[in-house]
């Protein structure tokens, strides 16, 4: 079974910074999968991600591992890792170091290895963004060595609740060479997660040539369990050894949640804003958030509570860990605290007297994963 993979998620990662968690899902299904020069199989699968992110946005790592079983009676092993930290190098500029690392093997027939470095440079603006990336490294197969060059120019955009990738890439691998185009997509509904790939491969040597499709829906079932059909198909990938083909799969995932987190965990948010810049004008009983930005990273956050007697705030900046906030004077509805956050999006929750943890006022609400909200606030 494949998973669909959407290309230049980590330009989104590097400006959204997360909560410092453990999270993994195990998935278990059935395909049916025809290799390019191959007859179609049928095969049970079994599947599992763990990923790590660190709590102020600098970083992630992520591994994953599948098996697959053939009505031939025969199975494949695939494991990969791959991790980035990120860097400011400005207002609009981010800098992204990784490593990739992965090993296949199919039966006792073929094996593939492979290890890259991959370097990247992000500019962002709002809702939208830009980046420039270049990626050394080798992939054996069998005993055999060889290098591995990718030059790969992005692009990405933030559409109310989809996420939208359009790349270019050249890659070499020892004598084989092509380049990809590739567009993608990600939308989140309610319950359904959909997921989209469209992309030619052209100017090839060694490498196929053509155009290739895939989709995958995720359907929630609960908080902890969802439904994933997928299919389509996809081009080789001499890096990592995947030969081309076409698939369908249908599968239950368990899992996807945090380990450490009390708080739910928000997705990627539908649009950027200063605190208080069309926001949603809720009752006043509700609590509105301004921020003030000093130099050393410290930002002030002020809560405005109308007859609250305590006021808590949680967020990735607190590793979502409850912080309650000092009332500026008696006769007033304000509460701050100081923190020291990075410049880029932050997301953020309010609880007045004990209550229900909101979005407040002044951020961009965005649904999460366990049917709840957060709001997304920007640190300029």
């Amino acid at each position: 079974m494949r998973r669909l993979a959407l290309v230049g998620l980590a330009c989104v990662a590097c400006i959204r910074p997360v909560s410092a968690q453990v999270a993994g899902n195990v998935e278990a299904g059935v395909s049916n999968v025809k290799y390019d020069r191959f007859l179609a199989s049928g095969a049970a699968s079994l599947g599992s991600v763990l990923r790590w992110d660190d709590p102020a946005g600098r970083g992630f790592v992520n591994a994953r591992g599948t098996y697959l079983r053939f009505e031939s009676g025969r199975h494949s092993v695939d494991a990969s890792a791959n991790g980035s930290w990120f860097t400011p190098i400005g207002s609009r500029w981010r800098g992204e170091l990784g490593l990739a690392a992965g090993a296949s093997q199919y039966a006792n027939i073929a094996s593939f290895r492979h290890a890259d470095l991959e370097a990247r440079i992000h500019w962002m603006q709002g809702t939208r963004g830009s980046w420039l990336g270049a990626t050394v490294g080798s992939a054996s197969f069998g005993s055999g060595a060889r290098s591995v060059a990718v030059l790969v120019l992005g692009r990405w955009w933030l559409v109310g609740d989809m996420t939208m990738f359009a790349s270019a890439d050249r890659s070499f691998i020892g004598d084989t060479a092509y380049s990809d185009l590739r567009s993608s997509a990600r939308w989140r509904l309610a319950k359904v997660t959909l997921e989209g790939v469209l992309g030619t491969r052209v100017w090839s040597r060694g490498g196929g040539r053509g155009v290739f499709i895939e989709g995958s829906a995720a359907l929630a079932l609960g908080t902890h369990a969802a439904l994933v059909v997928s299919g389509g198909r996809y081009p080789t990938d001499a890096v990592s050894g995947s030969i081309a083909g076409r698939y369908a799969t249908a599968a239950l995932r368990l899992g996807s949640v945090g380990l450490r987190r009390p708080n739910p965990s928000p997705r990627v948010p539908s649009i950027s804003l200063h605190s208080g810049n069309g926001a949603t004008v809720d009752p006043p009983e509700d609590a509105r958030l301004d921020i003030e930005t000093a130099e050393d990273d410290a930002v002030r956050l002020i809560v405005h509570a109308i007859r609250a007697t305590t006021v808590e705030i949680s967020g990735d900046f607190t590793d979502w860990q409850p912080v309650t906030l000092t009332r500026v004077s008696a006769d007033d509805s304000a509460w701050e605290g100081v923190f020291r956050i990075s410049r880029g999006l932050h997301r953020i929750n309010v609880r007045r007297d004990g209550g229900a943890w909101r979005a407040p006022v002044g951020t961009t609400r965005s649904a999460d994963d366990y049917d709840g909200e957060v709001g997304v606030f920007l640190v300029p």
